[in-house]
């Protein structure tokens, strides 16, 4: 295992960190420059819209994390709610790429969805989705909802399945309303569920959103969609600047470290 993690996680993180120290454009031997590609990165409008769009996006995360919670309470004891399960993680499956395009097709400024809008008189509705500065990003965390929505279902329930249905009748029987039901038995129970299902959201948020803003937005407009990994990919194999991508690379290493650091202190003080 140790010789694994050395070849397959230490040694290539060791070369990005030695990369980004220097000018490599894939060809010749890379000119070492210092910290002169993290000073780029430092004075580069599109880098820092680029970290703001990573804070933006994680504020996402109560969506996320809250409606699948909900719809998998709901669900809890239901008669049907295997199929109901079924039919929510068939998004989750689709390969994003793919239903990245399809959505890039369905809201498009003469798409589907806007033409359906101005049909019916509702042309105040018809948006640039994906064109739009402030509007994309709501977008794209909605798309991520409904691809995410299915999977963050499955572990919730999976999660109520271990407690005793005997808890909630007790607590009904008491008097519980069901808002009562959701804060004071479901949320603690399932708060081993949450904290894990946070952290997965929180590395895909980072590292796992290319094949979403490939498809669906191509980062734009400008820089207003450009998540890390997209900037990394546009930096260094279209743009062929190998050093600066992974400058860009060791600084969204650690964003992620930081993020999952205070994700993790918050999980224990409320555990």
């Amino acid at each position: 295992m140790l010789v694994a993690v050395a070849v397959f996680a230490l040694y290539p993180l060791g070369r990005v960190v030695y990369l980004s120290l220097t000018d490599y454009t894939g060809f010749g031997a890379p000119r070492f420059l210092g910290l002169d590609n993290y000073t780029t990165l430092l004075h580069s409008t599109g880098f820092h819209r680029v970290m703001l769009n990573a804070v933006l996006l994680l504020a996402g995360m109560p969506l996320w994390v809250g409606i699948p919670f909900l719809i998998a309470v709901a669900l809890f004891g239901q008669p049907r709610a295997g199929s109901v399960r079924s039919l929510l993680l068939i998004p989750g499956i689709l390969p994003p790429v793919v239903a990245g395009a399809v959505f890039r097709i369905f809201l498009a400024d003469g798409g589907p969805a806007n033409s359906s809008l101005r049909g019916v008189g509702l042309d105040s509705l018809a948006l640039s989705w994906l064109g739009s500065d402030p509007l994309v990003l709501v977008t794209v965390v909605t798309v991520i909802l409904w691809a995410v929505m299915g999977t963050g279902v499955m572990f919730y329930s999976a999660g109520l399945a271990t407690m005793p249905y005997e808890t909630v009748e007790a607590a009904i029987l008491d008097g519980a309303s069901w808002r009562h039901l959701v804060w004071h038995i479901y949320r603690p129970a399932l708060r081993p569920v949450t904290s894990f299902w946070i952290l997965i959201l929180v590395l895909s948020t980072i590292t796992s959103f290319f094949p979403w803003i490939y498809s669906l937005t191509r980062g734009g407009p400008g820089y207003a969609s450009t998540t890390i990994d997209y900037y990394i990919y546009q930096t260094g194999l279209v743009n062929g600047q190998y050093g600066l991508a992974s400058a860009a690379s060791v600084v969204g290493i650690l964003f992620v470290a930081v993020v999952l650091g205070l994700a993790t202190l918050r999980m224990r003080r409320s555990s």
